[in-house]
């Protein structure tokens, strides 16, 4: 009895571990953001960072504004799309390609009430 229930223990042991979704960026990973503050309509982004919280931290940080917003990428492309008309009308997407991602975000902009949205950013999570 006691052989049984150290297997199910060892078995639920190695379950439990095993399963654990890392919290490391696998090697090679590479991450992008965007911080765009609508009552200022100023945008900062930060690309080539090996985790999304330096990625996001360092946009921020970029963008020195309380009120930003902000969106990221990993291994792909991130974009940002405004409103002239529309003061702080903004939208954001993520794609694989750079026309993607800002067809998606100009898309967000006018879904979000802004029908003159555009397109003004487009960043690639590996830095060039």
């Amino acid at each position: 009895m006691k052989n049984g229930t150290r297997v199910i223990l060892l078995i639920v042991a190695i379950l439990a571990f095993g399963t654990r979704p890392t919290l490391v960026a696998a090697e090679g990973d590479t991450y992008a953001a965007i911080a765009f503050s609508p009552s200022t309509v100023h945008w900062a982004y930060a690309n080539g960072e090996k985790t999304k919280e330096a990625a996001l931290a360092n946009a921020l940080k970029k963008c020195h504004r309380s009120d930003a917003r902000t969106n990221w990428c990993k291994n792909s492309y991130v974009a940002l799309a405004i409103s002239d008309r529309s003061t702080g009308g903004w939208g954001s997407a993520y794609a694989v390609t750079c026309e993607l991602a800002r067809s998606k975000a100009v898309a967000e902009c006018i879904a979000n009430n802004n029908p003159d949205g555009r397109a003004v950013l487009c960043v690639s999570s590996r830095g060039d």
